[in-house]
């Protein structure tokens, strides 16, 4: 199972450096998101569409089709857990309060398979480097 940072999954909806890839990346097996992103994502087209950097219908297209995708996927709850976990990690290492949800997500679904996940992947370099020194794999951004 591969985890999701928002800023991976923008790349599948708005062409951007390294949308080829994460679309990949969203094609070998199963995936797996913070209920967080199912704003951050959304904010990030609102976000583009008010600086023009995409149409409305484009918006709104990227917006149904990610409803449609988190549909299918797993969707870690922001659950005590969770914000316990955020918590500790904000204590740790130079997070924004989301990503620290993020990567505690990530952490405590790691923590409920009883196995470590496949990949983290996430286009946040400060996101990226507490999540290697949490021990977890991060896909290469390459």
């Amino acid at each position: 199972m591969r985890f999701f940072d928002a800023s991976a999954l923008v790349k599948r909806y708005v062409r951007e450096r390294a949308s080829t890839r994460v679309r990949r990346l969203l094609r070998r097996g199963d995936v797996a998101v913070c209920r967080l992103s199912e704003v951050e994502v959304v904010a990030a087209f609102a976000r583009l569409a008010r600086d023009r950097a995409m149409s409305v219908a484009q918006r709104d297209r990227a917006v149904a089709a990610f409803a449609a995708d988190l549909a299918a996927w797993t969707v870690v709850e922001i659950q005590p857990d969770v914000t316990k976990t955020a918590r500790r990690l904000l204590l740790r290492h130079p997070l924004r309060a989301g990503d620290a949800i993020q990567l505690g997500a990530a952490l405590v679904l790691q923590e409920a398979l009883a196995q470590p996940i496949d990949e983290f992947v996430a286009y946040d370099e400060q996101l990226i480097e507490a999540a290697r020194r949490e021990q977890l794999t991060v896909a290469s951004s390459r």
